[in-house]
């Protein structure tokens, strides 16, 4: 698994990992308006309101027309939650610090198991400032939630720099296949805006 994971900028890190890994695709084309109003403007309110839009507009296309979308609040970030089929559809929010060891260890452990090759995948770290608990979990493979392939490589990477500049602006989109009923999803979507204000958008297999 080549290429450097540490002391490069993200936005760097995403690009050479798009260009280099067949599994990956970039989501930067359905936000290409979207950011050319933000950047000439730099506001990222009307960013945070489109990408939105994009995720309900997707995920009724998929095969949910009559889905029930409603927006929680956790108390660490906010979640689009489908009433219809019990789950979730975007998490965004902005990164937080944490304290050490702050984890609910207990809680984890006790939520039911996701299955073989499976993880309780958090959307939201806790070491970005996550929280454990049912809507922020999500079936994920476990070779995307560890670090033990390319793709879990580049996922952890973003995880890392969020947990290491708190303030920055994020979102986890779960794509549902049409023939998907499950709360498994088939991809899922890790959009970061950095620092340098170069949005970026990369999806992933959850396989």
């Amino acid at each position: 698994m080549p290429g450097d994971w540490s002391g490069q900028p993200i936005e760097r890190i995403i690009d050479r990992e798009l260009g280099r890994n067949p599994e990956l695709r970039s989501g930067m084309a359905a936000y290409a308006a979207l950011l050319t109003d933000f950047g000439a403007t730099g506001n990222d309110a009307p960013l945070l309101e489109g990408i939105l839009d994009h995720a309900a507009t997707q995920y009724r296309k998929a095969g949910v027309p009559d889905a029930q979308l409603v927006i929680l609040d956790d108390g660490a970030v906010d979640l689009l939650f489908d009433l219809t089929r019990e789950r979730t559809v975007i998490v965004w929010g902005r990164s937080r610090s944490v304290a050490p060891n702050t984890r609910d260890s207990a809680y984890h452990a006790g939520y039911p198991r996701a299955g073989d090759g499976l993880d309780k995948g958090h959307a939201w770290s806790h070491a970005q400032g996550g929280r454990e608990g049912g809507p922020n979990y999500f079936r994920q493979a476990r070779r995307l939630n560890q670090a033990r392939s390319d793709n879990g490589l580049l996922w952890r990477a973003i995880e890392q720099h969020l947990a290491a500049n708190a303030g920055l602006r994020a979102f986890v989109r779960l794509i549902y296949g049409a023939a998907n009923a499950s709360d498994r999803p088939d991809e899922v979507e890790y959009g970061i805006l950095p620092a340098s204000g170069q949005f970026r958008a990369v999806i992933f297999p959850n396989r």
